[in-house]
């Protein structure tokens, strides 16, 4: 197999699109598959996903305002519709569409934007933090709360601070498993 390099014209998103790609790699499941077969499939869905986002993202990057395309930057999979660039992906990795589908989520949301990766799962769900810039939620441990400032976490969803409840760290993102 050949191996190729690519290069980025912006690296400022190189970070943020490999959260995105462990998350979802993360979430895909053998439905009969044997592991060696997945685990292939997988290794070729990762690497290729990485490459066609950042080709995706190309011009459409800006960490000044990241909120600025971030509608361009959402994946979606909603009940039997998975979105475009993931169904482009999980075909050069050899799965089917209803293999894909099978190994998603029913209902997810994932935006990849500037410094912050978030995921909801459902439509109602609670969004959370896949990756935050660097910026790590204090746990009780970590501090005293009388240090704490009012500033370090907001309950209004429009703030740039996010709450404690709605950090997940990339390993204990839950894996949802759709019941019919």
């Amino acid at each position: 197999m050949a191996v190729h390099s690519i290069a980025f014209k912006n690296t400022a998103m190189i970070v943020e699109v490999l959260y995105a790609v462990d998350f979802i790699c993360s979430l895909l499941r053998s439905h009969g598959e044997s592991p060696s077969s997945l685990a292939d499939k997988t290794a070729t869905l990762r690497r290729t996903l990485n490459d066609r986002l950042h080709r995706h993202y190309n011009g459409h990057w800006h960490p000044k305002a990241p909120e600025r395309g971030s509608g361009y930057r959402c994946i979606r999979v909603m009940r039997h519709r998975i979105d475009p660039l993931l169904v482009g992906v999980g075909r050069e990795a050899g799965l089917t569409d209803a293999e894909l589908l099978a190994m998603l989520p029913a209902e997810l949301t994932l935006w990849i934007d500037p410094e912050e990766v978030c995921v909801r799962f459902g439509e109602d769900g609670s969004v959370g933090v896949i990756y935050g810039g660097g910026k790590v939620a204090r746990s009780d441990s970590d501090t005293d709360d009388s240090n704490m400032s009012s500033t370090d976490y907001s309950s209004d969803p429009d703030s740039d601070c996010p709450s404690p409840e709605t950090i997940m760290p990339i390993d204990l993102v839950p894996i949802v498993i759709p019941t019919s």
